[in-house]
């Protein structure tokens, strides 16, 4: 039984607010997933979204964008696999510790992205067609107050999901036969990480 004094009843509305987002959510599941299918018809659109993430944050490791996106490691590294057969990122060790692998968009995805992004703006620009510039900056600030909150928490799972970059992708390098994981070194548990 839920608490009264719970998110359920407060009355500020958050219940209303997390609806709201359902619906932003499900708008933008069905584009991404779209514009996945333009790209290639195996591609699904949590690729897209991988791909978008690794062109933003980019050069950056398939344990960050699992931590970034709340994500399986396995899906992520799924959706990796493909992206590559698509030559839409490329994969290079990290100069700091070459067992860590970097991802990077190729010059084919930002020509794509650069082109789902007009679509996208399209689809946004015909669903603010009626809201004035004072409305558009304030939804703009609130959601940029709203995302900054998040940044904590992420900055958190971050800095726990990359101290120590030998636990960072070996579990990458298994879906990248060109790495030769047979050579990288093995992280031995008994071993305390090293401390940068």
């Amino acid at each position: 039984m839920q608490d009264a004094s719970g998110p359920a009843s407060h009355p500020d509305g958050i219940s209303d607010i997390i609806a709201e987002f359902s619906e932003v959510f499900a708008f933008a599941r069905t584009r991404w997933a779209r514009y996945a299918e333009e790209v290639d018809p195996e591609l699904k659109g949590v690729g897209i979204m991988v791909l978008q993430l690794i062109l933003r944050k980019g050069p950056i490791t398939a344990t960050g964008i699992s931590q970034l996106l709340d994500m399986d490691k396995a899906m992520v590294s799924r959706q990796i696999t493909k992206l590559k057969e698509l030559e839409l990122i490329e994969t290079q060790p990290s100069r700091e510790d070459r067992r860590v692998v970097l991802l990077t968009p190729s010059p084919k995805a930002e020509d794509l992205l650069g082109a789902i992004r007009q679509k996208w703006a399209h689809a946004y620009h015909e669903r603010f067609v009626d809201w004035s510039s004072d409305e558009l900056e304030h939804l703009r600030a609130a959601l940029h107050r709203f995302n900054a909150s998040a940044e904590g928490l992420r900055g958190e799972t971050q800095a726990a999901a990359d101290p120590e970059p030998a636990a960072v992708d070996t579990d990458l390098v298994a879906a990248e036969p060109e790495l030769e994981p047979e050579l990288e070194p093995e992280p031995d548990p008994d071993q305390a990480p090293a401390t940068r």
